[in-house]
């Protein structure tokens, strides 16, 4: 009676115990399972997020805007108008150390094509630079960060002396 009583026991203990870890084992599948899910929908939403234009773009700015084309530096603030990165409106705020005085300009920056590999845009605008000044300007954004412009600005001098000045600058997106 006692080896029967054992043997029940050893059978009893062993199906609970495969029931334990079978339980376990689609336990720990179903966790594995939801952390894959979990981890799909966070990189949906990070390449969601990265996808969104920026609506915000601040940084500084390098160009030979001033006699003597010497390097002015300065810094820029750029707002996305809309829901597309089409369309942004930018301020920019410069020393000239040579005039001695501060330029800013507020222009309008357009993104004719998709900005898939290197975004190029045009603009132009107004503002003060020893004097009423405007500006038409085409550039292209090299990274997310980095941009390059050739910009004209009814200033004396300037590249051949024809009012062509270069700019450059780094920028963060928010």
């Amino acid at each position: 009676m006692k080896k029967r009583l054992v043997r029940v026991a050893l059978v009893v203990v062993t199906v609970l115990t495969i029931a334990l870890f079978g339980n376990l084992s689609v336990l720990a599948n179903e966790m594995a399972s939801q952390e894959r899910i979990d981890l799909f929908l966070a990189s949906r939403n990070m390449l969601m997020e990265e996808r969104t234009p920026p609506k915000m773009k601040v940084g500084m700015v390098l160009s030979t805007l001033g006699r003597d084309s010497e390097i002015s530096m300065g810094v820029r603030a750029e707002h996305r108008l809309g829901k597309q990165d089409r369309v942004t409106i930018v301020t920019e705020t410069m020393y000239l150390k040579e005039e001695q005085t501060i330029a800013g300009f507020l222009s309008f920056k357009f993104l004719p094509f998709s900005a898939d590999a290197l975004a190029m845009y045009v603009g132009a605008g107004a503002g003060y630079a020893d004097g009423f000044r405007y500006q038409a300007f085409a550039g292209v954004d090299l990274t997310k960060n980095m941009f390059a412009e050739v910009r004209y600005v009814n200033l004396p001098g300037g590249l051949g002396n024809k009012g062509l000045y270069l700019a450059t600058g780094f920028q963060i997106t928010f």
